[in-house]
């Protein structure tokens, strides 16, 4: 063999290795595009709880999809059981959410006796999800800490002949926060 066909094997074998690689670059880098535009477009399912005070103290506990797709529920428990916080009505609370599709941002409330929580010494509530979008199944843990809303102090206005003035500035307040 000649220098010259050493060369232009040499230069072969080089373009061969650097085509591998290219083409193995070009393969990682589309699995991890796919794998962000799935992040980015998948439904997020998540349990959270929230309490209002507007004659007396209600605690809800919400059942939210905060993705950007529609998933169907396919498994729903809590460690907590929940029939025994539905202010006395026969119902269990998310009983029958099994089989549910939530569209994006929608979301599910109940109502949770709080009385009967804080009597029971209850804090925690831990939820278990399951959820399916495209044939594929995600799961979620999300703890609902009842105790951090129990301790927490709100105020309300009372001014004697001024409740409209009240009304309206909490109204505005309100669409100035975009709550």
């Amino acid at each position: 063999m000649t220098v010259s066909d050493w060369i232009n094997l040499s230069l072969s074998i080089l373009s061969l290795i650097l085509a591998v690689i290219s083409v193995i670059t070009v393969v990682l880098t589309l699995k991890q595009n796919n794998k962000m535009i799935e992040e980015s477009s998948r439904p997020y399912i998540a349990v959270y709880g929230d309490m209002t005070n507007f004659s007396d103290l209600q605690f809800y506990i919400i059942l939210k999809n905060f993705g950007k797709s529609g998933a169907v529920i396919k498994k729903f428990s809590c460690d907590v059981d929940l029939s025994k916080y539905n202010y006395g009505i026969t119902l269990t609370p998310f009983e029958n959410i099994i089989g549910t599709m939530l569209a994006p941002n929608q979301n599910i409330v109940c109502s949770i006796d709080h009385r009967k929580l804080s009597n029971d010494n209850v804090n925690i509530l831990n939820f278990d999800i399951e959820y399916e979008f495209c044939g594929k199944v995600y799961t979620e843990k999300c703890p609902v800490n009842y105790g951090a809303f129990r301790k927490n102090l709100t105020t309300k206005a009372a001014t004697k002949d001024k409740e409209l003035r009240t009304i309206s500035y909490t109204l505005q307040e309100m669409v100035q926060k975009d709550l």
